[in-house]
């Protein structure tokens, strides 16, 4: 009988996860050891996953670092995290006047402690009012999404509304330059998780605050990804085997990967070239490598320390499922697909096109697209209402979901038409979208596209001697008919969608002859 396939003992491993029947455990250990043993036969698990990881670097522009940072007095809020600590380290050998750690949390490490919470605008008025800081780097967050899914009030007050707090306090106090550190999760045009659209909302006013240029500050920004030295991926892995069981969310999951001196690096580069490129714009990583199978990654830990002579029992692998907060999945039209620009999985479709780099070649960056500042005020204003009138977590989801489709509506109102159809005919082309039921996940970002690319209701879809009312000077071309033609043939069979066909194909007839 031939040895069962690596596939075949993940499949194996899924089955059983799903059952709690006496012996599962065991044979999830068995299974386990088997899959790892399989692996290396095939030349797999030679080396952590990890490792490549950490040797990668973004370049320190030192000399502009230690002119924006010697003799000036430095705040950093959320400085008590990993990224915090590693950073007030590297801050406090550029020989700064004063060094403040602004946080809830314990305080260790260089600097001075000050306890306030950013979502208390009083009180951070005083705290900053007592540290006068110069430079301020923003990374206080609640920052897990998983977490962020249980405690909606708390993420909602902290990354929406708490970094607008900290926008005010920069600029009543006067401070020089203020750097945010965002995540790459914003790339997105919609979410339907609490994580990603509260960084979404916080990350728009942070833009809007570099845009509007309203007093002194000048407001400078790093998107992230997953740090390895702070990660959550890598805690649990660790703990799953001093338990003697992994919990995985399932086999095909991945990651991208940046270490703790990226991260650094980024936000220190980021003061030191604030205001030599676009004001409302980001700066990432280029180097983060392929994304780790989070799989390979707990079976090469497990190997590593059974053959390290550690005592105690085989450890197995279960998989858990998606949890809230992770559950996230492609839409294709994030990314541009043209050939016209480099891909990086920091920046999306509008973004790529003002994309630049720095002297070094080691970041990468891109301009923000921006949301109109009345209508970003309105989707505040309203999530704040909603957080007032004390909703619970779910309906104050919702409120946040709506808050950040109104942001994304009103900017893509900003863009081409012709760009537009191209985000949505990279998403929704019959020999891209896949299977119907799952292409129904990215229903509410295709129909927002279609329903802006297509006339105002109660408008003709078609007038012969004019572009559609929706967008003056909006007049498909020969292979923009083509693509509509190509979405309209999708969405005919993607659940949710198919009222849309017809006024797609509509929309890419030739014109009539005047």
């Amino acid at each position: 009988m031939p040895s069962p396939t690596i596939t075949d003992l993940i499949d194996t491993l899924a089955t059983l996860s799903a059952t709690r029947q006496p012996g599962t455990e065991d044979a999830l250990r068995q299974t386990t050891m088997a899959l790892i043993a399989a692996m290396r036969r095939d030349g797999q698990l030679a080396e952590n996953p990890m490792t490549p990881a950490l040797s990668r670097t973004v370049v320190l522009h030192e000399a502009e670092v230690a002119a924006r940072l010697r003799g000036r007095r430095v705040l950093v809020t959320g400085g008590s995290g990993c990224i915090g600590t590693a950073l007030r380290r590297l801050i406090a050998g550029f020989g700064p006047a004063a060094l403040v750690n602004l946080d809830i949390a314990p305080h260790h490490g260089p600097g001075t402690e000050l306890v306030a919470d950013i979502r208390d605008p009083a009180a951070l008025r005083a705290a900053f009012a007592g540290a006068r800081p110069e430079v301020v780097f923003h990374l206080a967050s609640v920052r897990e999404p998983a977490r962020a899914e249980v405690v909606v009030r708390e993420a909602v007050e902290t990354n929406v509304f708490g970094t607008a707090n900290v926008i005010e306090a920069c600029r009543v106090q006067g401070v020089e330059h203020a750097v945010y550190s965002s995540t790459g999760k914003c790339f997105a045009y919609l979410t339907d998780h609490v994580y990603t659209g509260s960084k979404k909302l916080a990350e728009a006013q942070w833009m809007a605050a570099a845009r509007e240029a309203r007093g002194p500050t000048r407001f400078a920004m790093t998107r992230f990804t997953h740090v390895l030295e702070n990660g959550v991926i890598a805690r649990d892995i660790a703990e799953g085997i001093a338990a003697g069981m992994v919990g995985l969310h399932g086999p095909n999951r991945h990651f991208n990967i940046q270490n703790l001196r990226q991260a650094t690096h980024l936000l220190l580069n980021a003061l030191a070239l604030s205001g030599s490129q676009a004001p409302a714009s980001f700066w990432s990583a280029v180097d983060l490598g392929w994304p780790v199978n989070t799989l390979e990654l707990a079976l090469f830990e497990i190997a590593a320390r059974a053959e390290g002579g550690a005592g105690g029992r085989p450890v197995g692998v279960r998989f858990l499922g998606v949890p809230d907060g992770y559950d996230e999945s492609f839409f294709r039209g994030q990314f541009d697909w043209s050939g016209e620009h480099d891909y990086h999985p920091l920046i999306n479709a509008l973004e790529a096109t003002t994309a630049f780099a720095d002297s070094t070649g080691s970041m990468t960056g891109a301009v923000v697209a921006e949301c109109p500042p009345a209508a970003l005020r309105q989707a505040l204003e309203t999530l704040s209402a909603a957080i007032a009138a004390g909703l619970p977590g779910s309906a104050l989801k919702r409120a946040l979901l709506e808050a950040v489709a109104q942001v994304t509506e009103a900017t893509f109102r900003q863009i081409c038409p012709h760009r537009l159809l191209d985000i949505l005919w990279w998403g929704a082309a019959p020999c891209w979208v896949g299977r119907p039921d799952q292409a129904a996940r990215h229903r509410p970002v295709m129909a927002l596209l279609a329903r802006l690319l297509l006339p105002a209701p109660g408008q003709p879809d078609r007038a012969p001697d004019r572009a559609p009312d929706r967008a003056p000077g909006w007049s498909p071309g020969p292979a923009d008919r083509a693509k509509l033609q190509d979405i309209a043939e999708s969405f005919g069979r993607i659940p949710g969608l198919e009222e849309w066909a017809p006024r797609l194909r509509e929309l890419a007839r030739p014109p009539r002859a005047a």
